[in-house]
């Protein structure tokens, strides 16, 4: 049975249930869920939001004003404010603007109070300032003792500076004996390592804890040396420094107690530290990073090298932010302990020295948090910092257990309460089932929902007035089958659990066992599992079943798109009602029209909504206003055609087809979007969650492209497969009129269209809509899987098994399938300037006006060896220099902006756009502003290639070198 009708059954199964709703009684109490915790030992601790209506721009810091039961909060850009201490608190008070005190910039990193405060008011600030060239400095200002209060501008008094560089540290911290410690940074960025080397430099400020008494001078300091530091009488070094051999100490830690100091440490490419800091103590770096010899050719300091307290591999952490060492009574399990978190993960850890020198180490929580600071309240309180997630301050709180005995994850999906036979999926009572009005594509696996909420809780859906709200323990169960042809069963194959617990969604999956009886959990890095369908329907050639990571559902599954994709008011229209009566939905929320999702297989309702439709449950998760990606259209239903911004060229390339844009009016054939989303390998849409091309939803959306008028200046484009005249439609002409003709008459025709990509996508078309006789249709897919040119190729690969298809690395790519190659540097650089690898969209070899990243000669600057380069290739978020982060716009008058902000004063940005176009905008004609946590680099960019393609390719990014280097 096609999937078009079994969703028209669905549908008309759904409305008959809603005619019936009066008898509809409310669902039982769900209360038999072992869905808790994670699959790994469940953390004593967990955050809630101080503030749930307060945000700040992405805040660097924070810290409780003594005496005042205020909070003060720095800004990456250099703005100061301050928040009253009380749940009630809905807005923060300007404490200081730095920029406008600093001729339109700076930077503000940290704050810290003096000791004697209360008497004083003296507080300390770390800052960029511009003047110079830029610098890094700590200043001492007189805090106002009014309500709210200020920094007088006037008071400052320039304490210490040292050269701003990538990595500028900038934490500052009294110590037991009353003397400030400041950290600084490597002052390089990520690439080469220690780019000054100045690590293992006790001649300079860089890289390292400094410690200096602020309450006197010296004839040419406006502080005193303590007569204790290490290295005063060492000729040339800095008398200031404590410690030093660290890459970027963002975060320090001084134990008041113990008088120990705790510095976390961000690693490069491998470990992330944690440095119990001593008198004159060596860190190692470049020489090694962490217990790895990384530099040997860089000459040891004056004193040996200390291995780290604590030393993280980066597949546990990417990024540690240091907190306080805790000495409060709040949470004595804690006292003594540094605590600690990582800007990537969100997790926050504690580390605590044992009697023997050894550590003792705990994982306090998870979040979904991008921390930047952590710090300890008057009273004995916890509180962290989100800098671009939420941009909240948190508490960390004691776990709040409902069960005395909370039973460990389960492993198998019977384990989970959600159902009370796994052989039939019978829901357990509570558990109830829905639909959605517009399904994505899972290369043809149909599916089934249910949502189950803890005992009689109820949800309440987002709209215009606040995202949606679910109850603590939702679990949203989605279960995939693929219909088998000629058998009345279906052979399951995965069922995925989205689970709500500490206001974050975990997804996990778990895979059935070949007879259907049981699924086991699946490891967060997921799988992929052999599959024997040669009967199977609707694509004969799927060979194998790929399981996401947990990484991989959450770049769909993101805090952009609300987390939840399919459980919107949107999607489930026709049941709303339904759900409200059953006690699933609190309220029932009203749908726009303009909001409202059809089935897109449903040949009763409009064209328009049923492709606008099915590119909202397809891709908009990603093209949407503020989106994560940088997307320079929308693909949102809510969206008026008008403001999708597809009438237009695209960044990522054409394809080979001429005057393409992402959406040609009349055309889909020089329609980027219908291109990506017919292909396979790199370049295809959507680019996770699906390896099978959608034959139905290619046709609909070719067919919804071509009831498009055609634009004035597209009329006369004699190389479009639509018009007559065109090579290409007398080639599809005599394809569809001569069914019977001999092979050579139909091999040239087929030949004909394979020549150019748009008669390539008009002949794929007609094999997705079955309008070729089994014979041409042999031959076209013959033909067009023996070109060599990718951007035609990927086009016919859907058609043909696994196995027959071009050997690709894919997306679990290993390093050395490409290292232990030796690359061709000619054919890399037609690999390059094809459209293929889609590096040269945003890399221009050496000019910088016509890229939007780096020209390749940067980034041979920043990354010398294969390997690095390589690693950023395959890992480009893993570290993101700040000019190129990501900055989404959303405007006044509704529209938006997003790409990388090359300059800004006290007015406006100046964007360059993923077009490669500049755009100045107006600060106060901005609504909000978001920045992405991803690379503006795309993940996957080497997975179309073959393995001695990327090595090719890599050989000649390599080469491109400045005669300078």
């Amino acid at each position: 049975m096609k999937r078009s009708a079994i969703l028209s059954i669905s549908t008309a199964l759904i409305c008959y249930a809603n005619t019936l709703e009066i008898w509809a009684a409310a669902r039982a109490p769900w209360n038999a869920s072992h869905v808790q915790g994670s699959p790994y030992s469940e953390t004593p601790y967990q955050i809630r939001p101080l503030f749930p209506d307060l945000r700040f721009q992405r805040p660097t810091s924070i810290e409780e004003i003594p005496g005042a039961k205020r909070f003060i909060v720095t800004e990456i850009g250099g703005k100061i404010r301050s928040v009253a201490k009380s749940p009630n608190s809905r807005e923060s008070d300007l404490v200081i603007d730095l920029t406008l005190e600093n001729g339109g910039r700076g930077t503000a990193f940290d704050t810290e109070f003096h000791p004697q405060f209360l008497e004083n008011r003296f507080v300390f600030v770390s800052y960029v300032h511009p003047d110079g060239g830029g610098h890094t400095r700590v200043s001492r200002f007189v805090l106002s003792d009014t309500n709210p209060p200020k920094i007088l501008p006037k008071t400052e008094r320039v304490i210490i500076t040292w050269p701003t560089g990538g990595h500028n540290g900038g934490c500052l911290e009294f110590g037991k004996e009353g003397y400030l410690y400041i950290s600084t940074g490597d002052g390089s960025g990520p690439n080469p390592p220690d780019g000054r080397t100045t690590g293992q430099d006790v001649s300079d400020l860089l890289g390292a804890i400094l410690r200096i008494d602020v309450d006197g001078n010296s004839q040419d300091r406006a502080y005193r040396i303590p007569p204790d530091n290490p290295f005063i009488k060492l000729e040339k070094a800095r008398p200031e420094i404590w410690a030093y051999g660290l890459r970027n100490p963002w975060k320090i830690g001084v134990d008041l107690e113990s008088g120990d100091v705790y510095a976390a440490d961000n690693g490069w490419e491998t470990w992330e530290l944690v440095h119990r800091i001593a008198r004159g103590s060596n860190g190692g770096w470049p020489i090694m990073e962490g217990p790895d010899l990384l530099r040997s050719e860089v000459p040891l300091g004056p004193t040996p090298i200390i291995p780290p307290f604590k030393a993280q591999p980066h597949t546990e952490a990417n990024s540690v932010i240091g907190g306080p060492v805790y000495q409060g009574d709040r949470h004595p399990d804690l006292k003594g302990w540094f605590i600690y978190g990582d800007y990537i993960t969100g997790t926050i850890w504690a580390v605590t020295p044992n009697e023997n020198g050894s550590a003792s180490f705990q994982t306090l929580t998870d979040t979904d948090l991008r921390l930047s600071s952590l710090t300890e309240g008057s009273e004995g309180e916890v509180y962290l910092i989100d800098y671009d997630s939420t941009q909240q301050i948190y508490e960390l709180i004691p776990r709040e257990t409902k069960t005395p005995h909370k039973s460990a994850f389960p492993t198998r999906l019977s384990e989970t309460g959600l159902f009370r036979s796994t052989k039939s999926l019978e829901p357990m009572p509570g558990v109830v089932p829905y639909q959605v009005q517009a399904p994505r594509w899972m290369d043809g696996a149909m599916a089934e929902r249910w949502i189950a909420i803890p005992e009689s809780g109820t949800a309440k859906l987002g709209s215009s007035e606040g995202p949606s709200q679910f109850p603590e323990g939702t679990v949203l169960a989605k279960h995939l089958e693929l219909p088998l042809k000629g058998n009345k069963n279906s052979l399951r194959l995965e069922t995925q659990l989205l689970h709500y617990e500490d206001e974050s969604w975990r997804p996990y999956t778990y895979v059935w066992n070949p007879s259907g009886t049981e699924a086991t959990l699946v490891e967060a890095t997921g799988m992929d599992q052999s599959l024997n369908l040669s009967d199977q329907e609707p694509s004969p050639f799927l060979e194998s079943w790929h399981l996401s990571a947990q990484n991989e559902c959450r770049l769909c599954h993101n805090a952009d798109a609300g987390y939840v994709l399919g459980f919107t008011a949107n999607q489930l229209q026709e049941q709303l009602t339904s759900l409200n009566v059953q006690r699933v939905l609190s309220t029932v929320p009203t749908v726009a029209q303009n909001e409202q999702l059809v089935n897109p297989h449903d040949s009763a309702q409009s064209l328009d909504d049923r492709a606008r439709s099915y590119l909202h449950a397809n891709c908009a998760m990603c093209h949407r206003p503020g989106g994560s990606a940088i997307a320079s259209f929308f693909l949102r239903r809510d969206i008026s055609f008008d403001e999708l911004k597809t009438n237009k060229g695209t960044g990522i390339g054409t394809f080979g087809m001429h005057d393409a844009k992402v959406i040609a009016a009349g055309d889909p054939y020089r329609s980027v979007l219908m291109y990506r989303m017919s292909k396979l390998g790199y370049s295809r849409m959507p680019y996770i969650g699906t390896r099978v091309v959608d034959s139905e939803g290619v046709s609909l959306i070719s067919d919804w492209i071509q009831s498009m008028p055609i634009e004035n200046e597209d009329r006369d484009l004699a190389s479009s497969p639509l018009l007559k005249t065109s090579t290409e439609a007398k080639a599809l002409a005599r394809l569809s009129r001569e069914q019977t003709a001999d092979t050579e008459n139909q091999e040239k025709a087929i030949r004909s269209l394979t020549a150019t990509t748009e008669g390539s996508l008009a002949l794929a078309d007609r094999l997705h809509s079955h309008q070729l006789s089994a014979k041409a249709a042999a031959a076209a897919i013959a033909i067009g899987n023996a070109e060599t040119d990718p951007n035609i190729r990927g086009l016919f690969e859907t058609f043909v098994p696994e196995n027959s298809r071009r050997n690709r690395l894919g997306s679990n790519i290993h390093p050395n399938q490409i290292l232990s190659l030796t690359g061709d540097t000619k054919k890399g650089k037609t690999i390059f300037f094809g459209d293929g690898a889609l590096c040269k969209s945003c890399h221009h070899p050496t000019d910088q006006s016509l890229s939007l990243g780096s020209t390749l000669i940067d980034i041979n600057r920043k990354y010398p060896q294969p390997s690095e380069l390589l690693r950023h290739i395959l890992q480009p978020s893993l570290r993101i220099d700040e000019a190129y982060l990501t900055h989404a716009f959303e405007m006044n008058d509704g529209t938006s902006i997003s790409g990388l902000i090359r300059l800004q004063n006290d007015e406006s940005y100046l964007i360059k756009t993923a077009e490669l176009e500049e755009i100045t905008i107006a600060k106060n004609e901005i609504h909000s502003h978001r920045t992405s946590e991803l690379s503006p680099m795309p993940t996957g960019l080497l997975s179309d290639l073959a393995p001695q393609d990327a090595a090719d390719l890599l050989a000649f990014l390599g080469s491109i070198r400045s005669t300078e280097d």
